[in-house]
């Protein structure tokens, strides 16, 4: 029952966290004109975003000696909220720069704690169980937008925004109200130097693990595929101004790329259990550089345009679940916690520099040539795999 709880209540949670950041991209459209910014200018939001998000998820193996990870996931999900209220208000760029940026430090708490709190739980069974998560948080950003364009029909971007933001609000309280039955005291018995002392050698061990480090490389190296709102947006943008089609359409796009992120996590962290992690996640790579080559290159025909958004979003949304399953394979219950935010962090750090590298390739040469250079670093990724050993082949995991 307490298994249960704790996959539904982080599911649930995550869809949310993923719908506010999705529900963004089919929007810019329409924000930019009347914010007055480019593409230039889009790469340093996403950047700064990144940089902030990014950078929070590196704190949270320090924080959880003190707080409990349902407060952590509640506390972020009120910022988050918060955040996406107040960016409703905003009359310029900095004023959208400076909101998105506390809702990107609220949305940061989801994956390394929420994670965190799911491989414990299932032991045995974590490629399938993370992958149901990345899937169903991939339903938050499948909805999203098409409820944001339709919503656009009826009423301006700001109200959305405004309207949304409950979601997370609400959330954020769901969790105080479960985190006795989640979640045990945390460090009852233990002084703030104490925890302090257990946090900081938890997360040298992260980093002198050989795996550990490589798998959070592979994940920096690639471009897209983290499951954000970054390239997304660079996508929409492009679908509505290089390919005309209306902003509707444009939603229905995204749409097909996220039905994708949906079946391909939990399908491909399905066979990672029952064969080999590294094998699984090596193919998903190549795939990925395929697919994302097939994009940078489709035209407005929209079977095709379509089709290739499906393939897209199933082999480049697995990458996320793989190796979290790989982290979370490779280190004790003990470190976990720290194992989770060191990944986030290193894995999510090379985001302000492919927020900005793709914002100015787009303005100077072209969508095609900026998801081109996507494309190739997934070739990078799949080198660094060569150093990632499947610890499971030495030290079976414990149901």
């Amino acid at each position: 029952m307490e298994r249960n709880l704790v996959l539904w209540l982080t599911n649930i949670s995550h869809a949310v966290n993923h719908f506010q950041n999705q529900m963004v991209a089919p929007l810019y459209p329409v924000i930019m004109p009347e914010l007055g910014f480019g593409y230039a200018e889009l790469g340093v939001l996403l950047a700064v975003q990144s940089l902030f998000g990014g950078g929070t998820q590196g704190l949270y193996g320090f924080a959880t000696p003190f707080l409990p990870r349902t407060w952590l996931l509640g506390i972020g999900n009120v910022v988050l909220g918060l955040g996406t209220l107040a960016t409703g208000f905003v009359s310029s760029f900095g004023g959208f720069l400076g909101t998105r940026s506390v809702a990107s430090v609220g949305a940061s708490a989801q994956h390394p704690v929420g994670y965190s709190l799911l491989a414990g739980y299932f032991p045995s069974a974590r490629g399938k169980i993370i992958g149901l998560n990345s899937s169903i948080s991939n339903v938050g950003s499948l909805l999203a937008p098409l409820t944001a364009v339709s919503m656009l029909l009826i009423m301006g971007w700001r109200q959305v925004f405004m309207i949304v933001a409950a979601m997370s609000i609400a959330m954020g309280l769901v969790y105080f109200l479960f985190r006795k039955r989640v979640d045990p005291a945390t460090g009852q018995g233990s002084t703030s130097r104490a925890k302090l002392l257990q946090s900081k050698a938890s997360y040298l061990r992260v980093f002198h693990n050989r795996n550990m480090i490589f798998v959070s490389l592979v994940m920096m190296v690639g471009g897209a595929g983290r499951g954000g709102g970054g390239m997304v947006a660079y996508m929409a943008v492009h679908f509505a101004n290089d390919l005309a089609l209306s902003t509707f359409m444009v939603g229905v796009a995204i749409a097909a790329m996220q039905l994708g992120g949906v079946a391909g996590p939990v399908g491909l962290g399905w066979l990672s259990d029952r064969t080999s992690r590294t094998g699984v996640l090596q193919a998903s790579l190549c795939l990925s550089g395929l697919a994302t080559m097939w994009v940078a290159f489709q035209g407005a025909f929209l079977p095709l345009l379509l089709l290739s958004l499906v393939i897209y979003g199933t082999v480049t949304r697995s990458r996320m679940t793989l190796t979290q399953a790989l982290v979370a394979d490779s280190l004790p219950e003990a470190d976990r916690d720290a194992a989770f935010s060191v990944f986030f962090f290193l894995g999510f750090a090379s985001g302000p520099v492919w927020a900005l590298a793709v914002g100015f390739l787009m303005a100077g040469f072209g969508f095609t040539m900026a998801f081109s250079v996507l494309a190739v670093s997934y070739l990078a990724g799949m080198m660094l795999m060569l150093f990632v050993t499947d610890p499971r082949r030495t030290a079976p995991v414990q149901a």
